[in-house]
């Protein structure tokens, strides 16, 4: 019996020992299977866990996108999420869809594209401008995406009424292909199309859609936090000249949903990492992920982050110290 006891504490003093060097279980909420920030989102784990595995263990949920994140982190269900941070920044300050409810908890984490927004019509559609969209059934993003809550945003703006088709990415497309509806928006990359638009271009011949300079001063004067890119004439492969919508696509937390540690074991992987993404998402190779960051982040990091990243030699602006460091 003696034996048995002395057997019975060293199982578990070994299983306090497991428990103690285990990896925290962190989830995190990315967007569809389809999209190219999916593939960024699953590069980024994995370089995370190559990097920090013995501090976190980052698994990759598909979901809807921006919004949908937004909703499962509130829930708890999620530790962080990706989305655009045009998005983000209306759910913090409490404006747009978010109007009257504003989730101050939100921490920016990084960034890894500032993405155009194609707005992608079939070429034989007789659509060349945005206005000719009005009474064509035409999807502003998929459901439940940050893409879809800016388009409808801007679509208000130039007061251009297309009818509306809901729909997720996989249907959207499935649409456009059986010509019952004109197209789709969609983040892409780095001036450059998302997967599923070069996949569709490859078999139906499409065209893109660009923003007049008075339709950009009336979605600038709504919604000022949309930005705008002038893309030369083959800048993108196949693609003329014209004004698209930008969206910063990056990462967020809650101030509690990630402690100072992960948040930490997380940007080492994402920074000293930089070459998993790289294969992944190309995109990223142009990106001075630190410098970037700062930059374009639009919300207060989490203090975890704003620790890293002076630890990394980097001096952050006062507008992104969250208010428990000051």
């Amino acid at each position: 019996m003696k034996t048995l006891k002395v057997a019975a504490v060293g199982l578990v003093l070994a299983a306090s020992t497991f428990s103690a060097n285990a990896a925290d279980r962190l989830s995190f909420g990315t967007t569809a299977l389809k999209s190219v920030h999916y593939t960024y989102a699953v590069s980024a784990a994995k370089a995370i866990n190559q990097v920090s595995g013995d501090k976190v263990d980052v698994t990759v949920i598909s979901t809807g996108g921006a919004v949908d994140n937004l909703s499962r982190i509130d829930r708890g269900q999620i530790h962080m999420g990706l989305g655009t941070y045009a998005t983000i920044y209306q759910a913090y300050t409490g404006i747009g869809k978010f109007d009257g409810k504003p989730q101050k908890k939100l921490r920016g984490l990084w960034v890894h594209a500032p993405a155009i927004q194609a707005w992608v019509v079939r070429a034989d559609s007789g659509v060349e401008k945005l206005s000719d969209l009005v009474g064509k059934k035409f999807t502003p993003g998929q459901r439940g995406s940050a893409t879809e809550q800016l388009a409808i945003q801007m679509l208000e703006a130039i007061d251009i009424k297309p009818d509306l088709y809901r729909a997720s990415l996989s249907d959207a497309v499935a649409a456009v292909k059986d010509n019952r509806a004109v197209g789709y928006v969609k983040a892409g990359g780095v001036k450059s199309l998302d997967g599923t638009t070069l996949e569709l271009r490859a078999f139906t011949p499409i065209r893109l859609l660009g923003f007049s300079q008075d339709q950009v001063k009336s979605v600038k004067a709504k919604f000022p936090f949309i930005n705008f890119m002038d893309i030369k004439d083959g800048e993108i492969e196949g693609v003329g000249a014209m004004t698209t919508p930008v969206q910063v696509i990056g990462q967020f937390a809650y101030t509690d949903s990630l402690s100072d540690d992960q948040v930490h074991a997380i940007l080492t992987g994402i920074v000293d990492g930089k070459k998993t993404q790289e294969a992944a998402f190309p995109g990223i190779k142009s990106l001075d992920i630190i410098n970037d960051s700062l930059a374009l982040i639009t919300i207060p990091l989490h203090s975890g982050a704003v620790k890293f990243y002076r630890e990394r030699g980097a001096t952050v602006p006062d507008r992104l110290i969250p208010p428990e460091m000051k």
